[in-house]
């Protein structure tokens, strides 16, 4: 390919992104807009009316002083932040196991780790409802699982196979001569895991992280099934009912606060998501 065609195409390639870029962005710009709007309770409908109705944070005072907000964050940010605990906790050691051991049933548990991180649509719905009428057998014994701490173990172990696969393939490249140098040192097995084999697999740690506080974060609808206020809910429910109907300003401002800590963990963590799928995906 000549000089001219790849200049031509590279220019093409560009107008694509940038076509594809304002595409994506457009909404994104209204919704913004839509919550800093003077006037919260009309639809944004141009960017004008920014000039006719003047900037306001009034939308986002509205949401924040919401007490149903209020107890749907806390509990939001409860759940998520024991879900990362409890999926580091679990995934690591799994993980590592999975790449260091040999042991009887091991690469079968793989497979069945691999089938069932790729079932989705109606069989995680039979599995949510299945789970649903055990919780809500055990009322009947006294003991009430539809607790909002009992969400974060739910959540969690929905965690554990695909990442104890991605955590697996990616210590799988790390030598095992870490493992033994510590092991002669007498370190124990948690030591090997969170003190050696920790700064050498940093990408993986933040993977897990990442995605247990994004899972739990955006989740809803098993929290909606067990009853449980969740941010989720709080903005199916209440900023996309009655409050959204008769004030568009609060809707939007609630989706962009419900937002803004995934795009943060986001662009934070960025350059080892990368790396953590380059390694992880290659084995």
């Amino acid at each position: 390919m000549n000089t001219s065609s790849l200049t031509i195409l590279k220019l093409f390639a560009t107008i694509i992104g940038l076509i594809i870029a304002v595409a994506l962005a457009y909404p994104l710009v209204f919704i913004i807009a839509q919550s800093i709007i003077g006037k919260g309770t009309i639809v944004l409908r141009s960017l004008d009316q920014l000039i006719q109705y003047g900037v306001s944070i009034e939308s986002f005072i509205k949401v924040v002083s919401n007490e149903e907000f209020q107890t749907c964050l806390l509990n939001t940010l409860l759940v998520a932040i024991i879900t990362t605990i409890l999926a580091i906790f679990i995934i690591i050691p799994s993980g590592y196991a999975f790449s260091r051991f040999e042991f009887l049933g091991k690469n079968t548990l793989l497979y069945y780790y691999l089938i069932v991180s790729q079932a989705g649509g109606g069989l995680g719905i039979i599995a949510v409802l299945a789970l649903y009428i055990f919780f809500y057998r055990m009322t009947a014994y006294g003991v009430n699982l539809m607790q909002v701490y009992v969400l974060p173990f739910v959540y969690a172990s929905g965690m554990v196979p695909f990442q104890t696969w991605l955590v697996k393939s990616y210590f799988d490249q790390l030598p095992r001569s870490l493992d033994e140098a510590a092991f002669i040192d007498g370190a124990n097995w948690f030591e090997i895991i969170f003190r050696v084999i920790f700064p050498a697999s940093k990408a993986a740690f933040i993977l897990v992280l990442l995605f247990g506080f994004m899972g739990a974060w955006g989740e809803f609808f098993i929290a909606g099934i067990f009853g449980i206020k969740t941010l989720g809910w709080f903005l199916f429910t209440q900023a996309m009912g009655q409050a959204g109907l008769q004030n568009p300003g609060f809707y939007a401002a609630t989706s962009i606060i419900y937002a803004t800590p995934i795009i943060i963990l986001f662009i934070v963590s960025q350059k080892y998501i990368g790396e953590a799928y380059r390694l992880g995906l290659k084995a």
